[in-house]
């Protein structure tokens, strides 16, 4: 409406006014330096005018076409993929800390200072067993290819609207983690309660869980499959396995041969799936009902995607929702 009223104008006066909104300003020569550095992205642009827009932005580039792809491109798969790995992250260790808290923890221990889960598990969670499918999952997956979001300019509204980080989703990440630490930890204590099972042995099989249970969880949002995400999602939970088996067969540390002794049990690899799919089954639930039943522009262009791109995408139109519509705080 803007755009319409001003072409009808012959003159147009620009008022400054400070506002909260975030802002991007794009500029080729050293008059723009001062607009460039008050903005919150500042976008140069090497020409005849000199390098000084270039040296004061936060990006560059050769021609102002290049200004497209960077927003409705590149701008739209940082915003998917920092929102999520961001909600991920805290998820893998909420996760873990709600296991070792003290709520579950010193209700089963009388408050002994005796740890259940091997020393090294909690340590080395996020560096060994979970950082490689966070760092590739969050650099290669893309929820889009670049013909459909040149396609629908208003894809980038996604971002606007706070699709991809929010609130809400904060929060019902947060139920996920609750629920899904609570079924881990329990669930083993329960079936082995009148048993003569030591404590390393449910320490291997919090620590095989909580592992496989993250990784799977992750497999569940990956949009494109790579022969090294496949690899990494993979590697990391036979890894887990095989260091559980060597720090076991250590004879001067606590826990020596428990996992041999509870994996040579039928008990153990159904507790172990069960708990998987019990923690799971949800966040799985909520995922479909979401996507099925009230899906978003990016779903629907997905979709699309997969259907047939030269089919559906090319001779098609997705109708989608404003770009200026209300963000969901």
């Amino acid at each position: 409406q803007l755009f319409q009223l001003a072409s009808r104008c012959s003159v147009v006066l620009c008022c400054r006014n400070r506002t909260s909104d975030m802002t991007l300003a794009i500029g080729d020569g050293a008059n723009d330096v001062p607009m460039i550095q008050m903005a919150d992205v500042g976008v140069g642009i090497s020409g005849q005018e000199g390098w000084q827009a270039v040296m004061a932005s936060d990006f560059a580039m050769g021609q102002f076409r290049f200004l497209v792809p960077l927003l409705l491109i590149h701008g739209h798969w940082n915003y998917q993929q920092l929102g999520y790995m961001i909600l991920y992250n805290f998820y893998i260790n909420v996760v873990l800390v709600l296991i070792l808290f003290c709520c579950f923890y010193h209700t089963t221990s009388n408050y002994a200072t005796n740890f259940t889960f091997k020393s090294f598990s909690p340590r080395y969670n996020s560096i060994i067993y979970s950082s490689l499918p966070t760092i590739i999952v969050g650099i290669l997956n893309k929820d889009l290819r670049k013909r459909t979001l040149l396609k629908y300019p208003q894809l980038y509204g996604a971002g606007q609207r706070h699709e991809a980080y929010n609130k809400k989703l904060f929060l019902l990440t947060m139920l996920d983690t609750l629920w899904q630490s609570m079924v881990i930890f329990w669930a083993p204590l329960f079936a082995y309660w009148s048993s003569t099972i030591d404590v390393a042995s449910i320490g291997d099989l919090w620590t095989l869980g909580v592992v496989i249970l993250v990784n799977l969880h992750l497999a569940m949002d990956v949009i494109r499959w790579y022969w090294v995400t496949h690899v990494v999602i993979r590697g990391s939970i036979v890894a887990t396995f095989i260091s559980v088996m060597i720090i076991d067969s250590i004879p001067n540390l606590p826990g020596y041969l428990a996992f041999f002794d509870a994996a040579g049990t039928g008990l153990f690899w159904l507790l172990l799936l069960g708990i998987i799919v019990t923690a799971l089954l949800p966040y799985l639930v909520v995922k479909f009902v979401y996507q099925y039943y009230f899906p978003n522009d990016i779903q629907i262009c997905r979709e699309a995607e997969k259907i047939g791109y030269d089919r559906v995408v090319e001779s098609g139109q997705v109708e989608m929702l404003p770009i200026s519509d209300n963000p969901s705080r």
